[in-house]
């Protein structure tokens, strides 16, 4: 995979209703599937790579595969808790591998000497660190848009994993943790071989890095002391 550092801030071209329907249309076929976690998974990892790692369209993507299951799993009939949480699971997994990949894009262009943005830097650690955020959000929107059993059953998905926690939220954290570590390690050995220009990059990267995880870690903290009240 080609993900370059950018792609987290979404600089694909606009999403088309063409797209959305192909990738709806595989969904609700994979809902007939037996191995639905996989084909769920895969065809997430394969939309994300299709739009260059832009998080920008996490919504649309995960909005439309999880519609798209649930419309072919109420079109079976029976029970569908089960199933959809496979399919949930296989999406925050492609969803957590390619946060991931995003964190060790970082890490490889800091290291190779790349000039970021401040801006630019910020925007991107800060959507890894909300990327669990933004799939548990839009689990409940996808509730609130459906209707029937799939509604009610996509609610009580998206409100454990707000309280259990996810797959992609781990993985971001563990990519953030990972990256401020392994700049700051680098900054403060003065590695041999890194030109001052990678050096700056590192030291510049491991501060906003640092200062992205300190808001993470507090608002990790006041989740724990809500769900203990």
């Amino acid at each position: 995979m080609n993900d370059s550092v950018t792609s987290t801030g979404g600089e694909s071209s606009p999403l088309e209703t063409t797209q959305l329907a192909q990738w709806q249309s595989e969904a609700a076929q994979a809902a007939s599937e037996p191995d639905l976690r996989e084909r769920v998974r895969d065809l997430t990892a394969r939309a994300l790579h299709d739009r260059r790692m832009a998080f920008a369209d996490l919504r649309a993507i995960v909005s439309t595969i999880v519609s798209g299951v649930g419309g072919g799993l109420t079109a079976r009939g029976g029970e569908i808790r089960a199933h959809l949480q496979e399919a949930v699971t296989g999406v925050d997994e492609a969803v957590g591998s390619a946060a991931q990949r995003a964190s060790y894009t970082l890490q490889e262009a800091a290291e190779a000497g790349r000039a970021f943005k401040e801006n630019e830097l910020k925007a991107s650690l800060e959507q890894l660190r909300d990327l669990e955020g933004q799939l548990v959000d839009t689990l409940k929107d996808t509730a609130t848009q459906s209707g029937g059993k799939l509604k009610e059953e996509l609610g009580y998905l998206s409100d454990h994993l707000r309280h259990s926690g996810t797959h992609t939220g781990q993985q971001a954290r563990e990519g953030l943790e990972r990256l401020a570590r392994g700049l700051k390690a680098s900054g403060a050995a003065g590695r041999a071989g890194l030109s001052e220009s990678a050096h700056a990059a590192t030291d510049h990267l491991a501060q906003v890095a640092s200062g992205v995880l300190e808001a993470l870690a507090d608002s990790l903290k006041r989740q724990s002391e809500r769900l203990r009240s």
